[in-house]
């Protein structure tokens, strides 16, 4: 993004961005979606089997596809922007259990209670 793009290319390029950062998320769901379709057969019948297996085919297709078709620059700087963002997430997700684990430290016990 510079000055000698016009705001219409910037617009799209944003845009195969946000599509890009969507569709990659949905991706792996579908993805996910087939492990447990063929890890777990005894949950699903031979009828629902097929269809839930063509549906993630199907979503998991146009995933790719889109994927694609945003083109190699936005594809490539996309996956530049997930790799900055992944020491973050780190180091967010570190706070957060440093928090929980101070919240939940017990403290000092209690004296008993003396019977009246």
């Amino acid at each position: 993004m510079n000055y000698n793009a016009g705001l219409v290319e910037q617009f799209t390029f944003i845009i195969l961005l946000a599509t890009l950062t969507t569709v990659i998320p949905y991706a792996y769901a579908t993805a996910a979606d087939l492990v447990l379709l063929a890890t777990d057969r005894a949950a699903f019948s031979g009828g629902r089997l097929a269809r839930d297996a063509v549906i993630a085919l199907l979503a998991f297709g146009y995933s790719v596809w889109a994927i694609a078709g945003a083109g190699y620059e936005v594809v490539y700087k996309g996956t530049l922007l997930i790799f900055a963002g992944m020491p973050v997430y780190a180091w967010l997700k570190y706070r957060d259990q440093r928090t929980a684990d101070r919240t939940t430290r017990p403290g000092k016990p209690e004296p008993p209670a003396q019977a009246a």
